[in-house]
């Protein structure tokens, strides 16, 4: 049995004694060793652990891996990877920034993704909108208004109606042909449509699991988007993360536009279930609740990746239940 453990020196494998078997020792070069190590945190594969998996049948060991953290600086001098302590202590510090600006750099790549994605998505339920209601006000010129009310199913009456029912004096083939296909894009859209929440309701958990919890896949991305990036997001007091969204309503209040309504008390939250269906008066306090909790999801998101949801949960509806 071999067992597999690593730093920013390289690669050790330690059989079931704990004696050291081999090492592979990685280029001196910090930006590389932070990307290796990138590699193993993410199980992927790269030439030295290729060649050690060739020649050993490896496995994780708990046991193992503190018995090396423990003794790491004292195997390290030993391979002649460094002069002294001082030089281990400069790559540590250096792989560690270029490990953290990778880190940081790839949740930049992966928000702006979700942003993107949740963008196309309202993009193209404003496109369905408009596209369904010019088809039934079309399909209304020469028959009577129709009694299904979803939009898509409507869409799907009109491709599936009998060509040759509905020729007739006033309306052509070439009338007919191509309301059909307006009624087949439209189609396709509901499914693309489809396609955009099903990458979201994915995607966004991975990414950024606490906020997902607290809001449901699409609200989470929808909230990411009118921060601009999770970065942002994560410094965000709870009281800004509350009015995300209702930047219009608050800049006419703070002109004076709006004085008999008053300050707005939130922004997309509004559509959030807990929200929707409290009592107008306890409204904003569910609102303020929910906000607070997002701050802690969101910084937990950007800075540790550490998945706190169900700890946030627990906390957020117990105290919703106080409020309700």
């Amino acid at each position: 049995m071999h067992y597999l453990t690593f730093c920013v020196a390289g690669l050790f494998v330690f059989d079931q004694n704990k004696k050291l078997i081999e090492y592979k020792l990685f280029e001196k070069d910090a930006k590389k060793i932070a990307e290796k190590l990138a590699k193993l945190e993410n199980n992927e594969s790269f030439p030295e652990l290729e060649e050690l998996k060739r020649k050993y049948s490896l496995e994780t060991s708990e046991e193992v891996s503190s018995f090396f953290k423990d003794n790491m600086r004292s195997f390290v001098g030993e391979t002649g990877f460094i002069k002294n302590e001082e030089e281990l202590n400069r790559i540590i510090n250096e792989v560690s920034i270029e490990y953290t600006k990778n880190k940081i750099s790839n949740i930049s790549k992966k928000d702006k993704m979700i942003i993107q994605a949740v963008s196309a998505l309202d993009d193209t339920i404003k496109t369905l909108n408009q596209m369904s209601e010019r088809l039934r006000e079309w399909h209304s010129l020469n028959s009577p208004k129709s009694s299904i009310a979803d939009h898509e199913k409507f869409a799907e009456h009109i491709i599936e109606l009998d060509l040759s029912k509905l020729v007739s004096s006033k309306l052509k083939e070439k009338d007919v042909l191509i309301i059909k296909k307006f009624s087949e894009q439209l189609k396709k859209t509901f499914e693309l449509k489809k396609e955009l929440e099903s990458y979201l309701e994915k995607s966004v958990p991975e990414e950024i699991p606490n906020i997902s919890a607290l809001l449901g896949p699409i609200l989470a991305a929808r909230l990411l988007a009118k921060a601009g990036s999770l970065e942002r997001l994560a410094k965000l007091p709870s009281s800004a993360i509350q009015l995300l969204g209702a930047e219009k309503s608050l800049f006419k209040y703070l002109k004076g536009k709006e004085t008999m309504r008053g300050p707005p008390k939130f922004g997309v939250l509004f559509v959030h279930p807990d929200i929707q269906t409290a009592q107008k008066e306890v409204q904003g306090k569910i609102a303020r609740l929910l906000s607070a909790k997002l701050t802690l999801a969101a910084r937990a998101d950007f800075y540790s990746k550490h998945d706190i949801s169900k700890e946030l949960l627990e906390d957020y509806r117990k105290k919703l239940s106080e409020i309700r």
